[in-house]
């Protein structure tokens, strides 16, 4: 059974992706925090701290090179 999410996928081994997963994430969770839409801001800003905690811990260079 593969992870929900897979961080440590080869994908997000350029520094500029994971950059922009979290950026993008973090600038969605505001946005529906400004309209007004709560739960939906907790989830997006709970998964870029999480994939920005996540990217900062995995050691993307032991990554197999396709």
């Amino acid at each position: 059974m593969s992870k929900f999410l897979d961080l440590e996928n080869p994908f997000f081994a350029p520094l500029w992706i994971r950059i922009a997963v979290v950026v993008v994430m973090a600038v969605w969770g505001t946005f529906e925090l400004s309209q007004g839409a709560i739960l939906w801001a907790i989830i997006f800003l709970g998964f870029a701290a999480i994939c920005g905690w996540r990217f900062a811990t995995i050691d993307y260079s032991k990554t197999p090179k396709e």
